[in-house]
Order: C-alpha cells, then structure tokens, then sequence
C-alpha cells in the first residue's frame, strides 16, 4: 500500500479534503462505533484478561455519565449529536443515582485496590445535580473506587447557568478539583442559535467563581458558529485568556445528521476558507498568549495539563508500556469502555445502552448495561494507536516500530 503514496499524491489529497466541511466526523477512536456489533460482552473475561497483576501500574481513567440535558428550541442546542435524554425534574437524577449505584456494584470486584488517574463527569449535563446529589453522586464512586485521593483529577463538566457558587463549593469539599464549562459562544447574540438560555455575564461569573475557590477550569469554544466573523472567534479567545482558564479546547463546528443546525443554517456559516483563517489565527493568538497546543483542538497553559484527556495518546507520544495510555471505564447511560490490551493480546471496546430506559431494564434485569461491543484485532490495535498520536500531533517512530514492527 505504501508504494502507491508519496508525498506530493498525499499533500494533493489533504489539499483537497480541507476544502470540505466537517460533516458527522465525531470520531474518538478506531474502529467507529458503527462497526461495533457484538453483543455477547463477557465483562469478567475482559477484566481477567486485561487488568492482571502485571498492568496493575497501567493509568485507569473513568468516565461517569448523566443521561440529562435541559430541553432548548432548537432541540439538542441544534447541533450536538450525543445521545442525551430531556431532564424535567430532580427525580429523575434520584432515579438515575440508584441505578448508577447497581452498576458501579457489578464492577466493584474487577477494581479492588485501584486508584484511578482521572475521573470525569460528563454528559449529558452533569451539573444538574443539586448540592446533596453531588455528595450522593462521588459517595457512590467511591465505593467502586474507595482508593482515590486528591491526587486524582476529578472533573465535572456542565453548562453556565447551571453552576452555582454553593454547588462549586460542595463539588471542591466532595473532591472534584478541575470543573469544564461548556461555553460555545461567550456572545450572547451568537449563543442563541443553540436555544440555550446562558449569558455572558453567567459564564464569566462561573470562572471567576472557580478561580475564588482554586478549582482549575476548562471551558468549549466553537469557531465556524452561524454568522460568526474572525473578530467573534478573537473575543472569545480574548475572554477566555483574560479570566484565567488554563485548558481551551477550541473546534471547529461540526454540523450533520438530523440537526437544526444542518436543516437550518448551513448558509449562514462561514465559508470553508474563512474557517481554516480562524484555525490558523487562534493557533497564533493563542501561542503568543503563552499556551500549548495539545491537540488539533485543545490548549493548555503550563498549569493545565489533563490526565483524562492526554492518557490515550501517550503511548505513542512519549513512548508508554502499553499500545494504549490507559484502560478507560464507562460508568453509566451511553457510556463507552475501552480495555485495549497489547498488540500480541488485543482487549475490547463497548458502549452502554444510549436509552436510558433500556439501561434502567438491563439493571433490573441483573445484566450489564451494555449495549454493544467490539473485540480488536492487531490491526485495530496499531490503527487505533495512531490516530490517538495523531490527535495528539507527535508520534514515537521508535516506539511505533517496535511495538508493530512497521515505520510509521
């Protein structure tokens, strides 16, 4: 396959390529979760395969996920392609609470004396929780993982109106010591395309809010928005520099499948060409205001560096013992696991059910969860291993050669 590439046939067609939108390319891994059709998921198996004795040092990060959004005109902010379900009450998070329990019960043994390197609080919107549900929600992870410290990185994410001084204060004496912002837009004009009701004035609130109490902070800012100009996309990297956040990810808009934003508003994006100047600009404005790209998409000050995030790419990066960084386990509606294993003994990947009145009968019914899966094979393996170094722009030629035998 490589003699019929060189370097002037792929720059031709990355020439080519940057010339079209990102359409319904959400992709975190390979093989894409189209491709995962296995059904029969035998979770003790995996587990004594993959998590022995000698893998013991091996980074675990954990994900929990809360199934809830709150309802907005566009649905789904017009553009998020997530499974997600509406939140109506606080009951509904009292249910879901009881349930996560059960399933963190049927993993507990598989975890026994593991301290995870980062846990993460996504959604879903994972600040819906009052005060007390809070303490409810990290008592619950603690009796899975009863070893975690604050050396640990614990994040919740959520949105800004939903965050309260209160809230922050009960999440930083529970243990969650970096909160993310989903941010989007800091303009309140360009923030209603999505239908949500934030202002600028809560978000700025929030962060200051964070900076107060010593929380680190990340937030999500979306450039190539519906009429959003160069000079919209510097404000809102201008905002976010000047309040302090130490970890930006900032991506291109991502439109496709059944969304508003596809329907809807394709003409009043910005063209391909004045997105690939904003990519271009942001990457200098924030070089230049002291921040390290990580990704294509994500940045972060000296004192921003994320476990959660970074783990999956170091392997190839910075040379790891591993094909991967770290198993990730999935806790919850939607959520998705990967337990990777080497090159000469490929694991597995799987997903939880994405209804969540599915995962609720799965539970009931005695079972995991999970919904469906994928077991690997040594070409996912390298495949998968490359696009995770790829995401983080380096790649361990070294490392990569003796891990696959193969020059990257």
């Amino acid at each position: 396959m490589t003699s019929s590439f060189d370097k002037t046939s792929i720059n031709a067609l990355l020439s080519r390529l940057v010339q079209h939108r990102q359409v319904n390319r959400v992709l975190h891994g390979h093989p894409g979760v189209t491709l995962w059709h296995q059904r029969d998921i035998d979770v003790a198996a995996i587990m004594a395969a993959h998590r022995p004795a000698s893998r013991k040092n091996l980074p675990l990060k954990v994900y929990v996920a809360t199934p809830y959004c709150l309802p907005t005109e566009p649905d789904r902010c017009g553009f998020c392609l997530f499974p997600s379900e509406e939140y109506k009450s606080g009951k509904q998070l009292d249910h879901y609470l009881e349930y996560l329990r059960r399933e963190g019960e049927m993993y507990r043994s598989f975890f026994e004396g593991v301290c995870p390197e980062s846990i993460y609080f996504g959604g879903g919107t994972s600040n819906l929780y009052n005060s007390s549900q809070i303490v409810e929600l990290m008592n619950i992870v603690r009796t899975v993982f009863p070893a975690f410290n604050d050396s640990t990185e614990v994040t919740l994410e959520g949105i800004p109106q939903t965050y309260s001084l209160d809230k922050l204060e009960t999440m930083k004496r529970a243990g969650v010591n970096r909160i993310s912002v989903g941010v989007q837009q800091f303009e309140d004009r360009l923030i209603k395309f999505s239908g949500r009701k934030q202002k600028k004035e809560q978000v700025v609130r929030v962060l200051e809010w964070c900076h107060q109490l010593g929380l680190r902070t990340s937030v999500d800012l979306i450039f190539g928005w519906p009429t959003q100009t160069l000079e919209d996309m510097r404000k809102n990297l201008e905002m976010a520099v000047s309040l302090g956040v130490s970890h930006i990810t900032h991506y291109e808009l991502n439109v496709g499948g059944r969304t508003d934003f596809a329907a809807n508003h394709a003409s009043t994006m910005p063209p391909i060409q004045e997105t690939l100047e904003m990519f271009h600009a942001s990457r200098e404005y924030l070089t230049n205001a002291g921040y390290r790209q990580v990704t294509t998409y994500d940045w972060e000050r000296p004192d921003g560096t994320l476990h959660f995030e970074e783990s999956g790419r170091r392997a190839l990066a910075v040379g790891g013992e591993d094909v991967d960084g770290s198993d990730l386990f999935g806790w919850g509606f939607a959520a998705i696991s990967s337990f990777s294993g080497t090159a000469e003994n490929p694991g597995w990947t799987y997903m939880n059910a994405t209804r969540v009145d599915e995962y609720f009968s799965l539970i009931d019914a005695g079972r995991l969860p999970i919904q469906r899966g994928y077991q690997y094979a040594a070409e996912d393996m390298e495949l998968n291993a490359l696009y995770q170094a790829l995401l983080g722009m380096a790649v361990d030629r070294q490392r990569y050669a003796a891990l696959f035998g193969n020059d990257v």
